[in-house]
């Protein structure tokens, strides 16, 4: 499966061979159907962009949502921008919402960021200014975009809010830490 993935990769990017499509799509096939999520991830990507095959965001979302339900935080991200602007699937605030948590807690800092987006409007999710100020002050650390959003609800937050904003942040921090160790750990 991996072998399968990376030849794919190889073929596409052209690294130790010539750029070949074709050769690309069938090796991540191969290894997308032997379960392989980063396969999955890659060719959804493929299909929902139309990179190297004919675009089909249908068949795109099927194989975001195989590698996100093997886990893979990458997936479960798009899969969940998917449903949130109704992309191959129906617009669904509450399921994007659902699969960008699990993103989220994989510590995908891009994830965090649209997730911070859900709760400042209570979109999918109940309205939560703590809860928007602790993901993106979380993905803050490497993401401009959240470093600016957060910037921009303190302005509309009391002292004690931001104190209850940082609190979160820490145990937020905690439970993906655990959760990342966990998964390491094959549990």
């Amino acid at each position: 499966m991996f072998a399968q993935y990376n030849l794919g990769r190889c073929y596409w990017t052209g690294d130790g061979v010539s750029i070949n499509k074709a050769q690309s799509v069938a090796w991540l096939r191969k290894s997308a159907s032997k379960g392989f999520s980063d396969a999955q991830f890659l060719l959804g990507f493929f299909y929902f962009d139309g990179v190297n095959v004919e675009k089909d965001v249908v068949a795109g979302v099927k194989l975001y949502r195989q590698a996100a339900s093997n886990g893979h935080p990458g997936a479960q991200e798009a899969l969940g921008l998917c449903y949130l602007n109704g992309e191959g699937v129906p617009k669904d605030d509450q399921e994007a919402a659902s699969w960008l948590l699990k993103s989220a807690e994989q510590g995908l800092v891009e994830a965090q960021f649209h997730l911070g987006r859900l709760y400042a409007v209570g979109m999918g999710v109940q309205k939560s200014r703590i809860e928007a100020y602790a993901y993106w002050n979380l993905a803050g650390t490497t993401n401009e975009t959240s470093r600016a959003s957060r910037a921009k609800l303190e302005l509309e937050m009391s002292a004690e809010d931001i104190l209850a904003g940082q609190a979160r942040t820490r145990a937020l921090q905690k439970e993906i830490e655990a959760k990342i160790a966990a998964k390491k750990a094959g549990k």
